[in-house]
C-alpha cells in the first residue's frame, strides 16, 4: 500500500510542477499580448485601428485578471486612464504625447514588476516585453 502512495506522489509532483510553470508562461504570454495591443494603439493610423487595439487591450486585461487571479490594474497606477490618454493622443495625431503616454505606462510597469511576485510579476514582465517592441517613431 505504501508503494502505491509513493508512486502517486512521484507522478503527481512533476505534473503539479509543470502546471505551475505553465501558468507562469501563460501569464507572461498574456501580458505580452497587452503590451502588443498598447503598441498597436500607439502605432494606429485610423480611429478604427485605435478602437480595435483598445478592444484587444481590454481583452488582454480581462484575461490577465482571470489568469493572475486578481485585478491586474491594481498594481499599475491608472493604466486604463493611461490607455485612454494614449488613444486620444493617437486619434489627435499628437505623437509626442503618445510617446509620453507609453513611457508613463512603462514606468508604472517597472514599479509593478518590482512590487509583485509569481504570476502577477510574470504578467507585467510580459507587458514590458510587448512594449519593448514598440517603435519610438
Amino acid at each position: 500500500m505504501r508503494s502505491r502512495r509513493w508512486i502517486v506522489v512521484a507522478v503527481a509532483l512533476p505534473l503539479l510542477a509543470g502546471l505551475v510553470g505553465c501558468a507562469g508562461q501563460r501569464a507572461e504570454r498574456n501580458g505580452k499580448q497587452l503590451g502588443d495591443a498598447i503598441c498597436d494603439i500607439k502605432n494606429a493610423n485610423s480611429n478604427e485601428e485605435v478602437a480595435d487595439a483598445v478592444s484587444d487591450a481590454d481583452d488582454a486585461i480581462e484575461d490577465g485578471q482571470q489568469i493572475v487571479g486578481r485585478g491586474v490594474g491594481e498594481d499599475v497606477d491608472d493604466i486604463e486612464e493611461n490607455l485612454s490618454d494614449l488613444s486620444e493622443h493617437v486619434v489627435e495625431d499628437r505623437q509626442a504625447l503618445a510617446r509620453q503616454d507609453v513611457a508613463a505606462i512603462r514606468r508604472n510597469l517597472q514599479q509593478a514588476v518590482e512590487n509583485t511576485t509569481g504570476r502577477t510579476q510574470r504578467f507585467y514582465q510580459g507587458v514590458d516585453q510587448g512594449l519593448s517592441n514598440c517603435s519610438d517613431a
